[in-house]
């Protein structure tokens, strides 16, 4: 590339000055010229390749959606079709359990061990309960409803230990679970023998105000039966239970309603 021409001090000098000026134009665009001349095309290939780039991601995030919203009907119309009795939908819910589809696969798991719970293979449901339940990659709400399910199911064929290592992280006040799970923790504790520490379960979810008022009814009765208070709690008449429980009967979770699923 030409280096700039040393000019002279035009000292003022009008006629001088337009023609410093007619030279450094003249050798402004000889340097414009000679770049493009060397790069321009290098310019344009860039140029395409970012414009292509572009459209491709543009492409797969519109693909994207679309996946997604194919992969949403086909669920919902899945579900569907296991209340209308369709076997088909039962084999499509197995290839979303199978499948690696986010949020569908988790969904499709939980879906799959109710199934077998329903054709009464609870062994196989509580695996698969278990399985969701220790999947790091699934949602942890998702994680704890397999949790509770897992713990339902297998409550009369597993150690009383088990039970409670499972649902005492989630029968705690700050858990959206704590109603739930806490009526089966303090059931486990009564099968392990130990009284007290249902009692104080029980009478600390009749106090709680984060559960049903008619979990908190039935939960201040089965505290009362044990020996223990409510905790003070004001219980509006309909959260009584139906039936009162008999001061003979034993507390497991058969005799007790059973958590919605």
């Amino acid at each position: 590339m030409a280096k700039a021409p040393v000019l002279p001090d035009s000292k003022g000098n009008p006629e001088s000055d337009a023609f410093l000026r007619e030279v450094d134009d003249a050798y402004r665009q000889d340097r414009m010229s000679s770049f493009w001349q060397r790069y321009g095309r290098w310019l344009l290939i860039a140029i395409g390749a970012v414009l292509i780039a572009l459209a491709g991601v543009l492409w797969w995030q519109q693909e994207q959606a679309a996946e997604r919203g194919r992969n949403a009907e086909a669920f919902d119309q899945a579900i569907r079709g296991l209340d209308l009795g369709d076997p088909e939908a039962r084999s499509e819910i197995e290839r979303f359990a199978a499948s690696d589809i986010n949020g569908y696969s988790s969904l499709a798991r939980l879906v799959e061990a109710g199934l077998l719970a329903e054709d009464g293979e609870i062994e196989g449901a509580v695996e698969n309960y278990r399985a969701v339940a220790a999947d790091v990659s699934v949602e942890q709400p998702l994680r704890d409803l397999a949790t509770v399910q897992a713990a339902r199911l297998s409550f009369d064929t597993v150690e009383p230990e088990t039970l409670m290592a499972d649902l005492a992280p989630l029968a705690t006040e700050d858990s959206a679970w704590f109603g739930v799970a806490g009526e089966l923790l303090a059931a486990a504790h009564l099968k392990a023998g130990d009284t007290a520490k249902a009692r104080d379960l029980y009478v600390a979810m009749a106090a709680s105000e984060t559960i049903p008022p008619s979990l908190r009814g039935r939960m201040s009765q089965l505290a009362a039966m044990l020996g223990g208070s409510d905790g003070g709690a004001t219980l509006e008449s309909e959260a009584a239970p139906d039936e009162p429980i008999a001061d003979g009967d034993a507390v497991t979770p058969t005799q007790q309603q059973e958590p919605a699923e």
